[in-house]
């Protein structure tokens, strides 16, 4: 399964989703739907800064994480960001 996020449209894509951005310690920008699963970002768009995948409008497909994987990712590993959270970081970068 996948979930393809189109940045231009950020805050609308993570209500109508019903997902967060999701940073993991060390491996990257992650999205995490309301059940909890995770997906990866595809792997040519890996290392891409939020603000720049937001201000260039970039569609990333992102591919579900296997559960066994993403059940030993503990939750202090995790960064999670709703709408308001992706709301004010736009705002503090003026994008």
């Amino acid at each position: 399964m996948e979930i393809v996020i189109d940045f231009k449209n950020i805050l609308s894509e993570l209500e109508s989703k019903k997902s967060k951005l999701c940073f993991l310690k060390d491996r990257g920008l992650f999205i995490e739907d309301d059940q909890k699963n995770l997906y990866q970002m595809e792997v040519y768009r890996q290392g891409s800064y939020l603000d720049r995948l937001i201000k260039d409008g970039i569609v990333v497909k992102f591919n579900q994480v296997e559960s066994f994987i993403s059940k030993d990712i503990g939750d202090w590993e995790k960064e999670i960001w709703g709408v308001s959270e992706v709301e004010g970081f736009i705002k503090r970068q003026s994008l």
